[in-house]
């Protein structure tokens, strides 16, 4: 007891103190890479005073809050595997934007970490009140944390004493206590909102917590969960991200992101803040993945589509020809020309990586073969290619180690090169 006393008094102390300090950077990582390109994008994109932001960890970064709520003032800056050092570290720009409200959801790491409560709850305080230093008319909430059945005993003590603990700290730091655990945790131990213990949720996940923040964030939830059985299992985030496409509401006559992470992990609403993109990338997904999910994009009847894809498949399979993954390709171009021919169509190439991965070995050839196929087809299935990856490419036709955080996937300057080239005429316009 005593010695919890003092840890309670020791960070008492620190919160007091380090308010107008710079935080420095965390000190550990699940996912150092990860957190780097997405934090990364976020320091490139401001926000502004009318956004709602969501901030935190793995529940955030995966959710579609814009399409939630019909609503592009969401701005999403979550980042998976987060941790309270990892969004305190980067707090204060997001509150420098003086946005209308803030959502933290931060902790869970945390407790898998190993940090003890007492710490983590003056960590959130120091969050909050960072952000009422930077913006004092921001609203903030938090969101608390959900129990998991993942959780072992110790874990699910220690998220129930932060829990209790931060609803006391909100009633005197300046902040509402957002319940999450009461909406999710029962539907995560039975199965109806995640399949994994509640590591993803799935579209019924999401809905139940989007319905149970309309309150707090005077919107009303528009998610609709339909989910059906897939005959491709790619992998579970695949699983997670295809359930909650097909619960988001209608959206015709918009531009349509479809791929692998390389559109999962872009910012393309706010590097295009017209509000009719949809971001349809899947990280990990693969040419047939992308081809299993034709349907659910037929029902927006999207004005144009951007494709790009097979990495992954050159990743997954180190002996596969550009040839066989090309013939991949062929059924997805024909599969999205006979149910979508009114789309506008762009396939863009398939970049290469940078040496610093270890998947680089014997990749960029096979990538630059595959590329050949892409554009010579192109006038026989009425699509435009888009040799992006000449842009980001280097003498040696490597991705450019500027362009890249680990070898494969973007930097912020990376994804800036690659919106200046569809900025270009009226790619972006939806009017044909």
């Amino acid at each position: 007891m005593m010695k919890k006393i003092l840890i309670a008094m020791a960070v008492a102390v620190t919160v007091l103190s380090a308010c107008d300090r710079p935080v420095e950077k965390p000190s550990w990582f699940t996912n150092e890479a990860y957190f780097e390109e997405k934090n990364g994008m976020y320091d490139e994109i401001p926000v502004f005073p009318g956004n709602i932001v969501m901030v935190g960890d793995d529940y955030i970064d995966r959710g579609l809050w814009s399409e939630f709520y019909a609503d592009t003032t969401f701005k999403n800056r979550g980042i998976t595997y987060d941790a309270t050092p990892h969004v305190m570290y980067r707090i204060d720009r997001i509150a420098a934007g003086k946005p209308y409200k803030i959502f933290v959801s931060v902790g869970w790491n945390d407790i898998l970490h190993g940090t003890p409560a007492e710490e983590i709850v003056a960590n959130i305080e120091l969050i909050f009140n960072r952000i009422h230093k930077k913006s004092p008319d921001t609203k903030c909430y938090w969101m608390n944390i959900v129990a998991c059945p993942t959780l072992d005993e110790a874990q699910l003590a220690a998220c129930e004493r932060v829990n209790e603990l931060v609803e006391a700290l909100s009633k005197r730091a300046g902040f509402t206590y957002v319940d999450i655990d009461s909406a999710l945790k029962d539907g995560i131990a039975d199965g109806t909102f995640s399949w994994d213990n509640g590591k993803l949720l799935n579209g019924a996940g999401y809905a139940a917590m989007a319905k149970a923040l309309e309150p707090f964030v005077d919107r009303t939830s528009l998610l609709n969960p339909a989910d059906k059985e897939d005959a491709l299992e790619v992998s579970d985030y695949y699983k997670h991200r295809v359930s909650l496409f097909r619960a988001t509401p209608l959206a015709p006559g918009h531009i349509v992101m479809l791929g692998n992470s390389l559109n999962n992990n872009a910012l393309w609403t706010e590097l295009f803040p017209m509000g009719y993109i949809l971001n349809r990338g899947i990280s990990g997904d693969v040419v047939l993945g992308v081809d299993q999910r034709v349907e659910e994009l037929e029902r927006h009847k999207p004005v144009k589509i951007y494709l790009i894809t097979g990495t992954n498949d050159f990743i997954n399979e180190p002996e596969v020809t550009a040839v066989e993954v090309w013939q991949r390709y062929e059924k997805l171009i024909k599969d999205i020309r006979e149910k979508m021919p009114y789309s506008a169509f762009y396939v863009m190439s398939t970049l290469p990586l940078n040496p610093k991965t270890k998947f680089y070995e014997g990749f960029n050839d096979r990538a630059a073969e595959l590329n050949k196929l892409l554009a010579s087809a192109s006038g026989r299935y009425g699509y435009v290619f888009l040799d992006i990856a000449r842009l980001l490419s280097d003498e040696n036709g490597d991705l450019r180690s500027e362009y890249t955080t680990d070898g494969i996937h973007l930097s912020a300057t990376g994804y800036f090169v690659w919106a200046a080239e569809l900025s270009k005429g009226n790619r972006m316009l939806r009017d044909l």
